[in-house]
């Protein structure tokens, strides 16, 4: 039985990204809250009309926990759970999960699973700074056309995100 092959690249390169995107959004946020006013617009409808507010040390905390906390939850709970999983409900489970694989399997899972926390990272930073330009207009107001293609960058990235989970865990060919 031979071992695996070493991943392609180190982990390290998935964990530094992950941490200096954290850290890019801790400072893009402090550096940039000074520009909103002291009540923030902070929901708005389908018209892009602000219909909800909260102080600016509210919003603060909010962004950071959503920037920060959400990401990082979510990298933790990944980790924890992949990190030490045997029994997974992965396309070509019997072949992934072999004793032979499993390590690398499970470094990829928990690699992949800090990728889309950095995901998470970056949508929290764009949502900020829709907040900074929908509260530069008096009256606030969000661009409905912005926020979209947002999300859709975010849909997109969170399809392709899946679509390497499904290429990685094909049967390799002759195997």
């Amino acid at each position: 039985m031979n071992p695996a092959p070493p991943p392609r690249y180190s982990h390290r390169v998935t964990w530094t990204v992950f941490i200096a995107l954290l850290a890019l959004a801790i400072l893009f946020v402090i550096s940039t809250v000074s520009q909103l006013p002291p009540m923030v617009a902070s929901h708005f409808d389908a018209a892009g009309q602000a219909n909800a507010f909260m102080s600016r040390s509210g919003y603060t905390r909010f962004v950071l926990c959503l920037a920060l906390g959400l990401p990082l939850a979510i990298v933790a709970i990944l980790t924890a759970v992949y990190s030490r999983a045997s029994d997974l409900k992965l396309p070509n489970r019997d072949y992934w999960m072999a004793p032979q694989r499993i390590d690398r399997t499970r470094a990829f899972l928990v690699a992949h699973g800090v990728w889309f926390g950095s995901l998470l990272v970056i949508l929290a930073c764009f949502v900020h700074w829709l907040e900074l330009t929908a509260n530069r207009a008096q009256p606030p107001h969000l661009s409905n056309s912005m926020f979209a293609a947002v999300m859709m960058a975010f849909l997109l990235a969170t399809t392709a995100w899946i679509a390497v989970l499904m290429v990685t865990f094909r049967r390799p060919v002759g195997e």
